[in-house]
């Protein structure tokens, strides 16, 4: 690759890129998911201290792990399960649970705070009272009832609403409900004038009285069609959406042609500074994390499932290490060392910003392609049996190898990802150096 394609590269895609960058609602969405990075990682890290560290049946401490609990306690079997030594981890495990959930339990909920709050601001509203108005709108479109096993209805929400399964959902109602907002709130005839006397803040809830009000008339109605109608069986949006994409793509989820065009969208997306795999989390939620959990329960045999494509998040190292090897620019080199600690944990977003890897021309083919090679790669590994099915759910945190090898079971799904690492080196290297050139050229430039 030399400095002549990078130029033509450039003058292809940087007009679409600054279209796509300088657009509004696009960047509104984006800026709301690196609002809840914080809440993401933190949620994260205690997740890892729940599901592998704490768990008294888990990889590090169960039987069928590391064996490390019989190992402090001495105690094996029941005595174990009825020791206090479980009932105090038990305990954190509860504690660390609190923590997860609000990174990821309301994950929903608080994307449609931050995407109201920025889109309130972008199309002319207020934003702190869209944000309000469009959270109202989210809870009335969710189901406030928890229906139990034996048919019993109990008051209260369903928090499966205000997770990850939610994402599409929040997206929807924040955008509706936030445009009919600012819409109704900019129409003068909608506003309720009162005295100079009363304080602002009151004036303020007057003049936006209207505009919620039949902003959240309208989510009020289609929620109670919704309910009544039940569309393919369906009592609320966000049980649609699942009926209306969930069962067309199951049927192709397990092709090797459906799977590298998700991850090509995902990769893409995120080349433009969105995070992609928030945007499709339908598809996350809906296909591989079902297909995830059927290979846990032993229902089935999946080969693409949520562990399969966490495992493959790594691949951003593949730019680290070919940047510290093969790399000369003093500013790339910087970035991947400050930004390899986070990338340890699959946390790209310090190198995407950092070097950067959004917008860059000159990175994006290695981008969107490493992954694709993995997904092949991993494809035929399980297909011939190399290696296992990734069969048990593990944060997305986890550092490279352990990550696979808890996931499948088994040591060689940890040797995958090195082979994905080495792989992804290999790919990362001749763009590198081929930056390397382009930087000298600029120099004699300058010079």
């Amino acid at each position: 690759m030399n400095s002549s394609v990078i130029e033509k590269f450039e003058a292809v895609m940087m007009p679409i890129a600054g279209k796509v960058s300088s657009n509004k609602y696009l960047l509104a969405m984006r800026d709301s998911f690196s609002m809840l990075l914080p809440f993401i990682i933190v949620g994260s890290f205690f997740g890892i201290m729940e599901w592998v560290v704490l768990d008294p049946w888990g990889t590090v401490l169960g039987p069928d792990g590391m064996n490390l609990g019989a190992s402090i306690t001495g105690l094996t079997g029941d005595a174990y399960k009825a020791s206090g030594f479980v009932a105090t981890l038990q305990m954190l495990q509860g504690l660390c649970n609190n923590v997860v959930t609000v990174g990821f339990g309301v994950f929903s909920f608080l994307l449609v705070v931050a995407f109201a709050y920025r889109l309130g601001g972008i199309w002319g509203g207020d934003k702190f009272s869209t944000a309000l108005t469009a959270t109202g709108a989210f809870i009335i479109m969710t189901p406030q009832q928890i229906v139990t096993k034996a048919g019993e209805k109990l008051g209260g929400f369903d928090m499966n609403y205000f997770g990850n399964k939610g994402v599409l959902t929040a997206i929807i109602v924040a955008t509706v409900a936030s445009w009919l907002f600012v819409k109704l709130s900019n129409n003068e005839k909608m506003k309720i004038k009162m005295p100079e006397t009363v304080p602002p803040a009151v004036a303020k809830s007057f003049e936006v009285l209207v505009p919620v009000f039949f902003t959240l008339g309208f989510f009020t109605v289609c929620s109670t069609i919704l309910a009544n109608c039940q569309f393919m069986g369906s009592a609320c949006l966000n049980d649609l959406i699942y009926s209306l994409i969930q069962a067309p793509l199951m049927g192709f989820s397990q092709g090797l042609g459906f799977s590298i065009l998700y991850q090509a969208i995902v990769w893409f997306f995120w080349w433009f500074g969105i995070h992609g795999h928030n945007v499709t989390a339908a598809i996350q939620n809906m296909v591989y994390m079902p297909a995830q959990l059927a290979n846990q329960a032993g229902d089935a045999s999946y080969i693409f499932s949520n562990g399969f494509f966490e495992a493959g998040l790594m691949h951003i190292m593949g730019l680290v290490i070919a940047i510290l090897i093969f790399s000369k620019k003093d500013s790339w080199r910087a970035v991947a060392k400050l930004g390899a600690p986070a990338m340890f944990f699959n946390i790209q977003e310090p190198i995407a910003f950092g070097l950067p890897i959004v917008l860059n021309p000159l990175l994006l083919v290695p981008y969107v392609l490493v992954p694709l090679v993995n997904t092949v790669i991993g494809y035929v590994a399980i297909s011939i049996g190399l290696v296992p099915i990734f069969k048990y759910v593990v944060p997305w945190t986890m550092p490279l190898f352990f990550g696979g090898t808890i996931g499948t079971g088994s040591v060689m799904g940890g040797l995958l990802q090195v082979v994905w690492l080495l792989v992804d080196i290999a790919i990362y290297a001749p763009f590198v150096i081929a930056g390397n050139k382009v930087k000298d050229e600029y120099d004699e430039e300058e010079a």
